[in-house]
Parts: C-alpha cells; sequence; structure tokens
C-alpha cells in the first residue's frame, strides 16, 4: 500500500511495479525478475556491506528464493524521486525448520524507467536465527 500524500507521483506504476517484484520473490519467479532487472542492476545489503551485480543477484535469487518461501506483508511504499522505499515485515519459511515471522525490512528502490536499477535492503541480520548472510555476497 503506497503512503497517502504521494500527489504527483506516478503511485500507479510504482505499485505495479512493485506488486510484480513481490510477486516474484515469493513465487521464485527468475524470469520476472530478469525481466524487472536493468543490464546494470545491483543489489546492496546492509548485513553483509556486499554489493552484488546483476547476474551475482540473479544466481542468489534463484537458489535463495526457489527454496525459501518468503512473504512480505504490512507494506508501506513512499515514491521518491528515484523510485520508492518500501517498509514491510518479511514472513519465511525454508528447508531444515528456517522461519522468520514479522521480521522488519525497508529497501529503496531505484528504478530506471519500468525497471529496477538498484536495491538497497536494510534488516537487522541479529533477528535472523539460522540466515546465512554469506550466500549474499559476491563470490
Amino acid at each position: 500500500m503506497t503512503a497517502p500524500g504521494t500527489a504527483g507521483t506516478d503511485v500507479a506504476r510504482i505499485d505495479a511495479i512493485a506488486d510484480r517484484f513481490a510477486a516474484a520473490i515469493a513465487g521464485g519467479d527468475m524470469a520476472t525478475l530478469d525481466r524487472l532487472f536493468t543490464p546494470d542492476f545491483q543489489v546492496w545489503y546492509n548485513f553483509t556491506d556486499a554489493t552484488l551485480d546483476r547476474a551475482q543477484a540473479l544466481a542468489f535469487f534463484g537458489s535463495y528464493f526457489t527454496s525459501v518461501q518468503v512473504h512480505f506483508r504490512d507494506v508501506r511504499r513512499l515514491p521518491t524521486p528515484a523510485g520508492w522505499v518500501q517498509q514491510h515485515r518479511v514472513d519465511a519459511a525454508g528447508p531444515d525448520g528456517f522461519r522468520l515471522s514479522g521480521l522488519p525490512a525497508l529497501i529503496v528502490f531505484t528504478l530506471d524507467g519500468d525497471r529496477i536499477s538498484r536495491i538497497e535492503e536494510y534488516i537487522d541480520s541479529a533477528q535472523t536465527p539460522g540466515f546465512d548472510a554469506s550466500r549474499m555476497a559476491p563470490g
């Protein structure tokens, strides 16, 4: 849900892109993510201080989101001149009993046209027991 008071921004366009991204993550849909990302796409994580390029990010997403079910809830979006900021809670379930419930997260999305050129994700990794952040580092 986009925040009130966003007159003058293209809220419907941002919501459509954001909803496609969230559905692709939840469904492990790498083809949609591939189409959503610009050729120079990057993702940065605060808890590893690592930046993944497009190929590294797609490889990680392909291995992670096809084995771990992730759902965003309590979503709030605020359009920015460059894209949008999204605050939400993450629920996740994966192999070997891995579970997250209600993890607060914030993601800054940068757009180039209708495609995502950069993601900066902020979570408190201390709240994620069993989470292997080393999978999110360039390698």
